[in-house]
C-alpha cells in the first residue's frame, strides 16, 4: 500500500467525490477511480457507498479513515519536525485533552507552564474519549489529559492524575437545587441529559443509576460534556459532571450538587508506547496538578508526586 493511494481516499471522504478528489490530487478522474479502487482491491474491503451523487464511507470505510488519518496526520507533521531539527529549535510539545476539561484546566496550566518554559513550543489539540488512546497509541501526542481507568488500549502509558466527586449539574432554580445532596431516583424525576451511548461518562452515568437499582431514562443525549453542561445552564435538564467540567460555564445559572452515594470520577494522563520523560513533560505535569489543586482544593486527590503512582 502507498501513501498516494492513502492521500487520494482522505481526499475523497473530504471532498466526497471522485471529481473533488481528482483536482485536488491534481489527477485525471480516472486516475482517482483507479487509486480507489485498486485500494479496496488490497483491502479487500468496500471503502465507499454511492448516495444521492456522492460517495460516502461504508462501516468498515468509517474505521478505516479513522487509522489512515492517524499515519497521514504523522506523515503531515514531518516536514515541520525536520525544519525544527535543522534549525536546532526545541520539539513541539504535543498536548491533548478532553474537551471538559481544556478551558478550566488545560489553558490556565499552560499559562503557568509558560512562565517556566517561555521558549518552549507546543499544539493543544481536542479531542473526544473515544479517540484520545488511540491517538497516543499512534504517538500523534506526547501527553494527554483523560478520563479513563483502566486505559484499554495495552501499549499506552497511564499514570494517575486526579480523582474528584461526581456532581449533579442543575439550573438554577431547579427543584434539586433545594437539596444537599441528589439520588439517582431524585434525578429520574427529572429531565436527565446523558453522553451518547459507548462513551464513558455514559458508562459511568449507567453505573451510578444502576447501582441505585434505578433505570436510566434519558430525555436528551449528546457526544459533549461541555454541551450537555450548557443544556444544563439553558435550563434543559439536569446531569452528572465534574467540578472542573463546570467551571468552565457561567457560575450564575447553575448549582452543584454532590451526588449520593458518592462516585469518585477519576482521571489519567496518558503518554505513548516508549514514552522518555523530559524536562519540559515533568514541568507540564507540575503545572496540570498545580492548576488542579489551585481549581479544586480538597475536592481533588493527587498523587504524592508529579509523576509517581498513588
Amino acid at each position: 500500500m502507498n501513501i498516494k493511494k492513502l492521500r487520494c481516499f482522505r481526499a475523497v471522504v473530504i471532498h466526497g467525490s471522485l471529481v473533488a478528489a481528482a483536482s485536488v490530487m491534481n489527477l485525471s478522474q480516472p486516475a482517482t477511480s483507479r487509486l480507489i479502487s485498486t485500494l479496496e482491491d488490497e483491502l479487500k474491503m468496500k471503502l465507499f457507498k454511492r448516495e444521492k451523487r456522492r460517495l460516502v464511507l461504508t462501516p468498515e470505510g468509517k474505521e478505516f479513515y479513522r487509522e489512515a488519518e492517524k499515519i497521514l496526520a504523522n506523515l503531515d507533521d514531518l516536514p515541520r519536525i525536520v525544519q525544527e531539527i535543522k534549525d536546532g529549535e526545541t520539539r513541539t510539545l504535543r498536548i491533548v485533552a478532553l474537551a471538559r476539561l481544556a478551558n478550566s484546566l488545560v489553558s490556565p496550566a499552560l499559562a503557568r507552564f509558560v512562565q517556566e518554559h517561555p521558549e518552549q513550543r507546543f499544539s493543544v489539540d481536542v479531542r473526544g474519549h473515544r479517540d484520545i488512546e488511540q491517538w497516543v497509541a499512534g504517538r500523534h501526542y506526547d501527553i494527554a489529559v483523560a478520563l479513563t481507568k483502566p486505559c484499554n488500549h495495552p501499549s499506552v502509558i497511564q499514570r494517575p492524575f486526579f480523582d474528584t466527586d461526581a456532581m449533579v449539574m442543575v439550573p438554577k432554580g431547579h427543584p434539586l437545587e433545594s437539596l444537599d445532596a441528589v439520588t439517582p431516583d431524585q434525578m429520574a424525576e427529572h429531565d436527565i441529559i446523558a453522553l451518547a451511548p459507548g462513551l464513558r461518562p455514559r458508562f459511568q452515568m449507567e453505573e451510578i443509576f444502576h447501582s441505585s437499582g434505578i433505570e436510566l431514562n434519558c430525555k436528551i443525549e449528546t457526544t459533549s460534556s461541555v454541551m450537555a453542561c450548557q443544556m444544563v445552564v439553558e435550563g434543559l435538564g439536569v446531569t452528572i459532571i465534574d467540578r472542573l467540567a463546570a467551571m468552565a460555564m457561567d457560575q450564575n445559572r447553575f448549582s452543584l450538587r454532590p451526588l449520593n452515594p458518592r462516585y469518585r470520577l477519576q482521571f489519567v494522563l496518558l503518554f505513548p508506547p516508549g514514552f522518555e520523560e523530559t524536562a519540559a513533560i515533568t514541568s507540564l505535569v507540575q503545572c496540570l496538578q498545580a492548576q488542579v489543586i489551585a481549581s479544586l482544593g480538597d475536592h481533588a486527590t493527587t498523587p504524592g508526586s508529579p509523576t509517581g503512582e498513588y
